[in-house]
């Protein structure tokens, strides 16, 4: 049995529901908590993987699905269910079947706002319940905002999601809105119990649009996200290995420099696969698809939106993050630019720094250890030729990936946008003829995606220009 079915937890979360009743409107929320501003300890200390929740096998997924929430906490599983099987509409989308479904997405928010406020305070020292509650908690967020009209300029999230999702959210040390990690990390099973791990086998379990034309496009996209996870994870290994090379100070320095040569072709091959892996997706997710029914449901509270979010019971939300997922919130590229010194301009570096407020605090404080290990790499490749030569060979295949990357990037977000038949993210309207939606394309965590994307491949370059 469970922790979750014992009564005396039971009968706790239900006279803290009691207490909050009567008590004062909880305290303003910012992310991230202090512990996580400072830099870890091990910085200085070997590498370890298993010290930032890095399984040996499966990377930064956990090593076994995450399970449903039970107990108390089911009623918030089985509304996510009702969402799924409702095959609830875009609020924006004013096709005659997403009008005919106006009501049932009104019965289910209804039934979203009766929802009591759970403490979830019993589980908060469980990490992998806390994991599933936010990706359920953020889900529902998001299912509730996007199905709803656009009717006034703000949208109040009702406090049976929003005060649990903060909560949950500074004991994980991560943006209370849906992030990448709900969406691919936290997010999967394997097709049967004998299945090996793999993104082949992976299914994922919550989609926006579960039984619906673009189901196999969203789950295909996370299929591809998980792929280039998963290689990710060889990548960060060879990332270990490296700095193991450099904690040896008795090696000589042609063993030193000869294995540090081998380690960074290693790691060239690796980042080529993300390239074939990213150019996979073209055959696995059409671009209509993904950017009028998959990446609408992503947008979080962008000011080009044209409706602000609330969060009800939350007094002060100006320090909340809540951009919504984006690829740039997996630490794969992360880590190869904190380790490599890839210093991103004004461009791109306010927003790489924004993105790490939405991993798990865990992979923050492994790119800040990648980051102190930068100096000592660069000194060793001022050294060798042979090793900076295989360093700037990294480098430009990360440049050929971002490349690949701006160009995925207008097939998907930009061209549709010009000839969206559904939804504009910045017009909020939908047509049945096709039209030109004004301003900017961004992408799914509210950047301006083409110059986001041009600037980070350019501070690549320049890196691999410096090795020269």
């Amino acid at each position: 049995m469970s922790f979750l079915q014992k009564p005396f937890l039971i009968l706790a979360a239900l006279w803290s529901y009691f207490v909050s009743l009567f008590s004062s409107s909880p305290r303003a929320i910012q992310l991230p908590p202090d512990d996580v501003e400072k830099a870890p300890s091990s910085c200085n200390e070997p590498f370890n993987l298993s010290a930032y929740d890095f399984d040996e096998k499966t990377g930064a997924f956990p090593n076994q699905p995450l399970e449903r929430l039970t107990g108390i906490y089911s009623v918030y599983e089985e509304i996510l269910d009702d969402a799924m099987d409702r095959r609830l509409s875009l609020g924006e989308d004013e096709s005659e079947e997403a009008v005919a479904q106006r009501q049932t997405g009104e019965e289910w928010r209804q039934k979203v706002r009766m929802i009591e406020v759970l403490d979830f305070t019993p589980i908060k020292n469980e990490r992998r319940l806390l994991q599933r509650s936010h990706h359920v908690l953020a889900f529902l967020v998001h299912f509730y905002v996007h199905s709803t009209p656009k009717s006034s300029p703000e949208i109040v999230i009702p406090k049976s999601l929003s005060r649990p999702l903060v909560d949950v959210s500074r004991w994980l040390g991560i943006a209370p809105v849906l992030t990448y990690a709900d969406t691919v990390l936290w997010n999967w099973s394997l097709r049967g119990s004998g299945e090996s791990f793999s993104s082949a086998n992976m299914v994922f379990r919550t989609l926006f649009n579960a039984s619906t034309d673009a189901d196999v496009d969203e789950t295909e996209f996370y299929r591809c996200c998980a792929w280039i996870e998963l290689r990710g994870l060889d990548s960060t290994k060879i990332i270990a290995k490296i700095l193991d090379l450099l904690d040896k100070q008795h090696c000589d320095k042609a063993t030193l420099h000869s294995q540090l040569t081998q380690q960074f072709q290693d790691l060239s091959v690796a980042v080529q696969d993300f390239t074939h892996i990213l150019l996979s997706v073209r055959a696995r997710c059409q671009p209509e698809a993904f950017y009028s029914s998959i990446r609408p449901w992503y947008r979080g509270d962008d000011p080009a939106d044209g409706r602000r979010w609330v969060y009800e019971g939350i007094q002060d939300m100006s320090s909340l993050p809540l951009s919504g997922p984006s690829a740039g919130q997996t630490t794969t590229l992360h880590a190869l630019d904190a380790l490599l010194g890839v210093e991103h301009g004004e461009d791109s570096k306010e927003f790489m720094e924004k993105m790490l407020e939405y991993m798990p605090k865990e992979q923050r404080m492994m790119l800040m250890h990648l980051r102190a290990q930068a100096p000592r790499l660069r000194k060793i490749m001022e050294e060798s030729p042979e090793v900076r030569a295989a360093y700037r060979e990294v480098l430009k295949v990360m440049t050929d990936f971002r490349t690949e990357h701006v160009k995925v990037a207008v097939r998907y977000v930009v061209s549709p946008k010009k000839t969206a038949q559904l939804v504009c993210p910045f017009s909020g309207a939908q047509a049945s003829s096709q039209r030109q939606c004004p301003g900017k394309s961004r992408g799914t965590g509210g950047n301006e995606l083409s110059k986001l994307l041009k600037a980070s491949r350019d501070a690549t370059k320049k890196s691999a220009q410096w090795a020269s």
